[in-house]
């Protein structure tokens, strides 16, 4: 009876152990994984995207209208990278008489704007005008004005590298960033542009300068027209007591000063980790475009910027700009100002406030336009970006944004099937799903037009690469589980297994121990 009892103890004991302690033990320490769609995100093809865009040819008669639009197709049609829908117009007898009438370039697209819609994104218009200067010629609006027939090689060439900007499209979405996308900062759904005013030595100079008004004249006025793409936060500060050494080193010349101090350009690189020290522009979850404004003292003035082969930057302003950071403009005090016993400083806003916008155009992926022979660009009258430059910077954005969801997405998906012990929780899981939905329902194959749905699909990728639940037991791999629980359950398991034995030989009706012989 005694060995009875103790016998279904011991089977109680092992029954409890593995029939609710195992499986108690393996739920509670699971890894939560949210199903993923795998499938979908493996068949993205990045390289794959291109966008599209239209095209309409206006000529005085159906042959030049015709030639045109069979250069233009002949050039484009086996690009990758963009895809062009071309409508060909033969003027009316209006849109001729005022093109014929009116000289003035900017008063001719304005007089034709009454007969065309130009307020349409992503449609160029391409328009004969007799008697130009040029073979062509490019304005702020969404129109080109062309000779003859004899310019559709320069129509061709400025289509390419400066309304569509076809190398800027493959790099923004080829595995290897090029120059502009290694300037311009990445995709984000809004920025901050911070304007910092550092004057290292306030008490000997007084320095005017509403900064406040600056920005939103200038950069207000700039960023108004990127509102489609980006949200844009403006902020301003002053900076006292920030000194820096630019070991300059000074050079004799025969102006006001009598000298200037020569400064190299690797040794400002410098500069921006004083800056960032003091601008606190880091503390944001968004990226911050810094623009900073160093007021030069009268002793180290004036300062002339050299590029590492020694040569003098010829321009007036001295200004450099960093990728992916900002844009610094160091102004001097004239001579004359600190001369005098009470030094007042007021710096060109127009040529200052100018500069900045200059690196603002291209941190945000305005690129600079290269000359073209036979090809004129009416330079801008104002900081505002080109139309047409808005609509390239559209295409561009949204192609980076599509192939940067997916690789991010397959990043990823590739990182959470190698490591099974990554918690995959709910926020995760819906930000995958819903920019895979957003990936396949506006940039898809072939697509590329719907920036909105292309900028939701990244902010939903980047959301679920950064989440930090994914961190959650990241740090703590198989090797070292083992370490914790082979201590801890092999003193109770190894009487548990050395008594399985036991039991089965009692079941089976076998004696349990052998008796002793004498």
């Amino acid at each position: 009876m005694y060995q009875s009892n103790r016998m279904w103890a011991s089977a109680s004991f092992v029954g409890v152990l593995i029939i609710i302690g195992m499986p108690l033990w393996w739920k509670t320490t699971e890894v939560y994984r949210v199903s993923l769609p795998y499938e979908k995100i493996s068949s993205f093809k990045p390289l794959s995207h291109f966008v599209t865009t239209e095209l309409k040819v206006l000529a005085n008669d159906d042959a030049t209208a015709s030639k045109i639009v069979s250069e233009i197709q002949k050039a484009f049609a086996e690009s990758d990278i963009i895809k062009i829908k071309i409508e060909k117009t033969v003027m009316s007898e209006r849109q001729q008489h005022i093109l014929r009438s009116v000289v003035d370039m900017e008063k001719a697209v304005e007089e034709l704007a009454s007969t065309l819609d130009l307020d349409q994104e992503n449609i160029f218009h391409v328009v004969q005008k007799k008697s130009l200067s040029h073979n062509i010629w490019v304005g702020n609006e969404r129109i080109m004005f062309f000779d003859d027939e004899k310019a559709s090689e320069t129509i061709v060439k400025a289509l390419d590298g400066w309304i569509y900007q076809t190398s800027v499209l493959r790099g923004s979405r080829s595995d290897t960033p090029d120059q502009a996308r290694s300037t311009r900062f990445p995709p984000e759904s809004a920025y901050h542009i911070t304007l910092s005013i550092v004057h290292p030595r306030p008490d000997t100079m007084k320095v005017v300068w509403n900064a406040a008004e600056a920005v939103e004249d200038y950069i207000g006025s700039f960023v108004d027209e990127l509102s489609s793409l980006h949200n844009f936060t403006l902020k301003s500060q002053w900076l006292h007591l920030l000194d820096f050494d630019f070991q300059a080193r000074e050079v004799k010349e025969v102006s006001e000063w009598g000298r200037h101090f020569a400064v190299r350009q690797d040794r400002l690189s410098l500069l921006l980790t004083r800056l960032e020290e003091r601008a606190a522009t880091h503390v944001s979850e968004l990226s911050t475009i810094n623009l900073a404004l160093y007021i030069v003292p009268c002793d180290k003035a004036p300062i002339i910027i050299y590029d590492n082969e020694g040569r003098k930057n010829p321009l007036s302003i001295q200004a450099f700009m960093s990728p992916k950071w900002g844009g610094v403009v160091i102004a001097s005090p004239p001579a004359e100002q600190c001369s005098q016993q009470v030094r007042e400083f007021e710096p060109s806003v127009g040529q200052i406030m100018g500069a900045f916008v200059s690196h603002l155009r291209e941190l945000l992926g305005i690129t600079k336009k290269d000359a073209i022979e036979g090809a004129h660009l009416e330079p801008s009258r104002s900081v505002s970006p080109r139309r047409w430059e808005v609509d390239a910077l559209l295409r561009i954005r949204t192609l980076e944004q599509v192939t940067s969801a997916e690789r991010t997405l397959q990043s990823l998906a590739q990182l959470l099937e190698e490591i099974s012990n990554i918690v995959i929780n709910d926020e995760v899981g819906a930000s995958i799903a819903a920019a895979v939905s957003e990936l396949e329902a506006g940039a898809g194959e072939g697509a590329g037009a719907d920036a909105a749905r292309a900028g939701r699909a990244h902010a939903h990728a980047q959301r679920a690469f950064t989440h930090p639940g994914l961190l959650a037991l990241l740090y703590f791999p198989d090797d070292q589980k083992y370490a914790i629980y082979i201590p801890l359950f092999l003193p109770i398991m190894f009487p548990v297994v050395l008594s399985l034995r036991i039991l089965l030989l009692w079941f089976m009706g076998k004696p349990v121990h052998k008796e002793k012989t004498d």
